[in-house]
């Protein structure tokens, strides 16, 4: 689990979904925006349309926060809403981490400010 400075609440993660830039592709629909802290913010909505039980849905998002936790530093940062789509219920572990990581690094890439 992410440390509590690393976790988005709730009235801020509602302002990211209303508000943030939009990225999507099969497997997750990411907001995000540029903050002005130190490290990265995160958030993981899993739907209940998605998972039914509880259970099921807060051990696919612990396996998203646990991904994110090991995520190395990047030299931006940003808030980060993690949309799950119904393809990630396919994946296992290492290819859940593999899909998170690759497009967290696509967004920031893409999105970073350019000085000069």
């Amino acid at each position: 689990m992410l440390k509590q400075s690393g976790r988005l609440s709730r009235n801020q993660a509602g302002w990211l979904l209303k508000k943030g830039d939009k990225f999507s592709n099969e497997f997750f629909s990411i907001k995000f925006r540029l903050n002005k802290k130190p490290f990265c913010r995160y958030s993981v909505v899993v739907s209940k349309k998605l998972l039914k039980l509880a259970t099921d849905r807060n051990l696919l998002r612990r396996q998203l926060y646990e991904i994110l936790r090991q995520r190395p530093a990047s030299p931006e940062s940003f808030d980060f809403s993690i949309l799950v789509r119904p393809a990630v219920l396919k994946l296992d572990f290492a290819a859940k981490r593999e899909k998170l990581l690759s497009t967290l690094n696509q967004i920031s890439s893409t999105s970073a400010p350019q000085n000069g």
